[in-house]
């Protein structure tokens, strides 16, 4: 699962002295991509510590990793490609993602579509990229299994059986869950800390973004969002009380196709091809980080205008990056200025 994003940028201000810990973090690399999980207000906690916390959520990640990883050649998401058109039992939470993916594919005409693989395939993105990584012999450290896919746009075909825990790949197709892949885990993962008593969660996952409860200082989370044009430097800030933030992009996960052309990794599902939108990246914010990397990668399917269209008509905030460097916000963008 390594499709790549422009990062957003968590920080905020050290928290103040207290006679305990009032924060903890942890870094570490999952899905291909860099991850962080910070929590706040370890003193309060009852019966459980900050390490136990970031070892539940290390672990957890990594579990769904397992399950939903396309280049592992026994993870859920393999098997079914593998056996395309007929059903195969799958974890609970694989159940739950994919009917998110499809739910996804909805919600924004078809414009986000996992079955997009056979394309990404057939451009050249055959082996896991390690987003982040500076080792550049990681980079391609991990083949996707083989299939012989050939069919885009049909998620609208999945099969999804609670009853018998199964789900059925259409006959032709294969899936990727990719970005949504990771904003679903940081969306199930913070739930679950706040539930085992964490004040305060955010968990980013290679630019897929969550925060919920007690900030670590103040009464928002601030995210600030890198200039794709300049970075490290930031386009803007951010602060939310509580939803995610995700930012797709075509500036990093980029290779030299088969025949020799510069690609990226966002296939628009009308054409097969990477998307020849004019952004650079779209930042959207929503009540989750699962719904802001869908409607992020929707937006990087059209030029700027009719994203931020797309974005006012189903209310979500928004902040694009075109190639000139120019900026577009939503209307709702300004509720979150810090």
């Amino acid at each position: 699962m390594a499709t790549h994003q422009q990062r957003p940028h968590f920080d905020f201000d050290p928290p103040p002295q207290s006679d305990g810990p009032t924060h903890a973090h942890r870094s570490f690399r999952v899905m291909g991509s860099p991850a962080n999980v910070t929590l706040t207000s370890v003193s309060a906690w009852a019966g459980v510590s900050a390490n136990v916390l970031l070892d539940l959520a290390e672990a957890r990640l990594r579990e769904l990793e397992q399950h939903w990883s396309r280049f592992l050649p026994d993870s859920d998401i393999t098997r079914a490609n593998l056996a395309a058109g007929s059903p195969v039992t799958v974890h609970s939470d694989t159940l739950d993602v994919v009917a998110r993916a499809v739910e996804a594919w909805k919600q924004t005409g078809g414009l986000f579509d996992v079955t997009v693989l056979p394309a990404l395939l057939h451009h050249g993105y055959q082996a896991s990229r390690d987003s982040g990584s500076r080792d550049s012999a990681a980079e391609h450290r991990t083949l996707t299994p083989a299939i012989t896919a050939q069919l885009i746009g049909v998620t609208g075909s999945i099969v999804i059986d609670r009853g018998r825990s199964t789900l059925t790949v259409p006959a032709g197709g294969a899936i990727d869950l990719g970005g949504i892949g990771k904003g679903f885990a940081a969306d199930r993962v913070s739930v679950e800390l706040i539930r085992a008593g964490a004040s305060g969660v955010m968990i980013d996952i290679g630019g897929d973004l969550v925060v919920r409860g007690i900030p670590a200082s103040g009464d928002r989370w601030l995210v600030g969002v890198e200039d794709p044009v300049d970075p490290p430097h930031l386009v803007s800030s951010l602060a939310l009380v509580i939803g995610g933030v995700a930012t797709s992009g075509t500036t990093v996960q980029r290779w030299t196709s088969p025949t020799g052309q510069t690609v990226h990794h966002l296939i628009d599902p009308a054409t097969a091809n990477p998307s020849t939108t004019s952004l650079l990246t779209a930042t959207v914010l929503a009540s989750d980080a699962a719904t802001a990397e869908v409607f992020a990668t929707a937006a990087m399917m059209h030029d700027g205008p009719a994203a931020i269209e797309m974005l006012d008509s189903v209310g979500l905030a928004g902040l694009l990056v075109a190639r000139d460097g120019a900026t577009l916000r939503t209307r709702s963008l300004r509720s979150f200025a810090p």
